[in-house]
């Protein structure tokens, strides 16, 4: 008699048990299921929206680049504490045509533009097709150059054509908001340079 009650004892347990499994079993299978019997696809994570293209329509214009002039030829034709200073100017048009003005100038050590010391480069273009270099991180734009010359403003008979010159454009993603890069290569090499461009804003008219 007393096996017969451990052995109806045991069949309770284990028929407990299996109503337990199943239980979670189900539930465990309504957490993937929608009530119209789909299977829901996980949450996943919003995608980063993309960000927006850098136009080059508009005026850009670069903050002024400072060399200090520390050989003694030059401290001895400029004096000490000379330093060389390069402002970029640019200007593209909804047509694609563009214009550029480079001027460097030597300021003494109270920033006073000394004479005969200011240069002038100027070139006419047109913007070629974009070229990704790195997949969806930078655009390179190359130019074809109409025309450029280099012109010194205190002896304004002093003008030299700028036959060779190669200009190119670049946006680049995540890089500040409204900036450009520009790539400035003179016919002779010397003087060439890469210089950041930022977007000039407009001054809104006063009332």
């Amino acid at each position: 008699m007393r096996i017969q009650v451990i052995a109806a004892a045991a069949v309770v347990m284990l028929c407990a048990l299996g109503a337990s499994a199943a239980q979670t079993g189900t539930s465990a299978s309504k957490q993937g299921t929608s009530k119209t019997g789909e299977h829901t696809a996980p949450a996943t994570t919003a995608a980063k929206p993309a960000a927006k293209p850098v136009t080059l329509t508009g005026a850009w214009k670069s903050a002024p680049d400072e060399t200090p002039l520390t050989t003694d030829l030059q401290k001895s034709v400029w004096g000490p504490n000379a330093k060389s200073v390069r402002t970029v100017d640019l200007t593209v048009n909804a047509a694609g045509t563009g214009s550029l003005k480079v001027t460097t100038k030597i300021v003494d050590g109270k920033g006073k533009t000394l004479p005969a010391s200011t240069t002038i480069e100027e070139a006419q273009f047109t913007v070629g097709t974009p070229q990704e270099t790195i997949a969806g991180v930078r655009t390179e734009y190359e130019t074809k150059v109409l025309g450029a010359e280099r012109k010194y403003p205190d002896d304004p008979s002093s003008k030299w054509p700028l036959d060779g010159l190669r200009v190119k454009l670049a946006t680049i993603v995540d890089s500040p908001p409204d900036t450009i890069e520009i790539r400035f290569d003179t016919p002779e090499g010397r003087g060439s340079f890469w210089a950041t461009l930022t977007r000039v804003r407009r001054a809104s008219p006063s009332r």
